[in-house]
């Protein structure tokens, strides 16, 4: 169970978040697509047990969000209209009217809905209790508002506010990559995402540069500022990390991926739980750190 995005939110010490035990879980548990729905969502076992919908690992819990969606290609839903509306108009003598039109494509998405395939996907729900935040596995503020939307209709309230510091963040990672001044553990690696904030045009995508060439420089000494930029951490975690702090494209050594080969992976649960555990608590000390870093 290795994160690979994360977007963070904080909360209070007598949150609400900390009444969402497994039963409340099973009020949110998933249930298939009906023949007229078009998606469905709800919670699953992370680690296939019914019975366990939050693992729970000293101070961290694990959620598994899984979403299913009917495919529906918008050229088979048009075709089938078309064909529809000239029926009607034919039969009408006359041209369809707009609400027409949109109440026969309404007609053919309900039938189309039975027989259309599925597709699934997982979101994991990290909740970590001593630092006080959740973590929703994505880079998207929409999806993870949406996945958090669900836990916060079942508790009533939940008061959330994205991780943050009061510092500007463009002009700390521009003064680390500028005066080769990162702090202790984190190292800059070669991808960076520029932007000029007279030009909400000028974004410039760095893959794999040498962000101290003197090209690079010019563009930072220019005014340009960092909007992205990736790193190492302790030699055991790479990663990516914008200016609203969103954490993305996430990857380990594989010292790190291997740390729990010796326990079988025929014992999945197991196995589940020592990964889970592994990435939290290297992920926690990552956030720490690095929140601390650009206070």
């Amino acid at each position: 169970m290795f994160f690979k995005n994360l977007i963070i939110y904080q909360f209070d010490k007598n949150s609400s978040i900390e009444r969402l035990d497994n039963n409340m879980l099973k009020n949110m548990a998933f249930t298939p697509c009906g023949p007229t729905d078009s998606i469905k969502k709800g919670f699953v076992s992370p680690i296939n047990d019914d019975d366990v919908l939050k693992l729970q690992v000293q101070g961290h819990s694990l959620l598994k969000l899984r979403i299913e969606s009917k495919l529906l290609p918008a050229s088979v839903i048009k075709k089938k209209t078309s064909e529809r509306i000239e029926q009607l108009e034919q039969k009408l003598g006359r041209s369809a009217t707009k609400s027409e039109k949109h109440c026969v494509k309404d007609e053919v998405i309900i039938d189309l809905l039975p027989v259309a395939f599925t597709k699934d996907q997982y979101v994991y729900v990290w909740i970590n209790d001593k630092d006080k935040f959740i973590a929703v596995e994505t880079a998207s503020f929409k999806k993870a508002e949406d996945v958090l939307a669900l836990i916060r209709k079942e508790l009533g309230a939940l008061a959330l506010k994205p991780l943050s510091v009061e510092n500007n963040i463009s002009f700390t990672l521009k003064e680390w990559v500028c005066n080769d001044s990162t702090p202790p553990n984190f190292f800059v690696l070669n991808d960076a995402m520029l932007a000029d904030p007279l030009d909400g045009n000028g974004k410039i995508k760095l893959i794999d540069e040498n962000l101290t060439a003197e090209e690079v420089k010019s563009y930072l000494n220019g005014g340009h500022e960092i909007k992205s930029l990736s790193f190492s951490y302790k030699q055991q975690t790479v990663f990516t990390v914008n200016t609203e702090l969103v954490f993305s494209k996430i990857s380990y050594s594989s010292e790190m991926l291997d740390e729990n080969s010796d326990i079988s992976l025929d014992d999945k649960a197991k196995r589940i739980e020592a990964d889970f555990f592994l990435v939290a608590n290297e992920l926690a000390n990552l956030i720490n750190d690095f929140t601390k870093a650009v206070q």
